[in-house]
């Protein structure tokens, strides 16, 4: 469901606009806000539950603040991106009745606002950004990067893209005067030369327990920190779902991730953690592939239901999909 797109243009544009990021914002979620902010200025970003590790770097790149503490902006347009409810946000406080979302994620807290643009079949939050800018002929090359960043990051390096995803993509490079390498800096520090997260995904691998059913492997780990990366490496050596959990205190954060396969026999790791996240009071979401949930409890146990619900969804369904050589015929 929309909203008339140019009337959210016509808003961004008049301005000011206080834009909101997703807890833990990833590069899709930092790259559409600072992309709205560069493009159509007079803008503060806010963050209350904190930025990744890689909107950290797009922010450093290119020189962008962004508020972890609320203030009082009466007179500014409140848009939301990447996210639709305080779950996603981490933060509680949100005048929602007063609201301009842009997300393409599917949940129904969306209809509580008065402005929005959801749609699913994007696959990515930069995406709709640029639809909505009505794809300008000439842009910043920073409003570039940004775009560009968020969506080869939420497509898994477009390994994930469609037709649209691959024409915005190259609309955008032309708008801005790019080229994709001139994007890979966002990218290129932050795994291969971290021995942190290299070391983090060897003891994901070392503790990991998996279940198998039939064809499937559903696979868990719990680590202290770099979630993401330790569900890479585990589908990497072979499961086809990863959930990858640490302890905090007196509460867990999990992240689950999904290959083609398991999302095309109907995985939907957004789906599952929004569900469990309203069972047991915590915050969760994402997309069919890549979700996260955090909450109040014992991780070990958290990632045993993880598990448990995948294994009943793909109990008895087998893996769709063409080999290498059938899909080069």
């Amino acid at each position: 469901m929309k909203s008339d797109p140019k009337e959210i243009l016509a808003l961004l544009k008049k301005g000011p606009n206080l834009i909101f990021l997703h807890s833990n914002a990833d590069l899709d979620c930092t790259g559409s806000a600072v992309a709205i902010a560069v493009h159509f200025g007079n803008s503060v970003l806010c963050a209350p539950a904190g930025v990744s590790h890689l909107g950290k770097r797009l922010l450093a790149q290119l020189e962008m603040n962004v508020s972890e503490t609320i203030r009082q902006f009466d007179n500014h347009n409140i848009v939301v991106v990447d996210a639709q409810g305080d779950s996603s946000l981490g933060y509680v406080g949100v005048d929602w009745k007063n609201a301009t979302i842009i997300d393409h994620h599917r949940d129904n807290t969306a209809e509580l606002a008065p402005r929005y643009l959801i749609d699913e079949a994007s696959t990515s939050a930069c995406e709709l950004v640029w639809e909505t800018m009505g794809r300008p002929k000439k842009i910043d090359r920073r409003v570039g990067i940004c775009l560009l960043a968020g969506i080869i990051s939420d497509t898994g390096h477009l390994k994930r893209g469609t037709s649209r995803t691959l024409a915005n993509a190259s609309e955008i490079l032309r708008a801005s005067d790019l080229r994709l390498d001139d994007v890979q800096i966002v990218f290129d520090s932050a795994d291969d030369q971290d021995s942190a997260r290299r070391i983090s995904r060897l003891k994901a691998a070392q503790r990991l327990k998996f279940d198998r059913i039939g064809e499937w492997v559903v696979a868990v780990t719990e680590i202290g920190a770099f979630e993401s990366a330790a569900c890479q490496a585990l589908l990497s050596v072979g499961a086809d779902v990863a959930f990858s959990g640490s302890q905090k205190e007196d509460g867990f954060r999990i992240t689950g991730r999904a290959n083609n396969a398991a999302v095309t026999a109907g995985v939907h790791l957004g789906d599952m953690f929004n569900s469990i996240a309203a069972e047991c009071g915590g915050q969760g979401g994402g997309h069919d592939g890549a979700a996260g949930l955090s909450g109040k409890g014992d991780v070990e146990a958290m990632l045993g239901i993880c598990s448990s619900r995948t294994i009943l969804l793909l109990k008895g369904k087998e893996r769709q999909g063409r080999t290498a050589k059938e899909s080069l015929l």
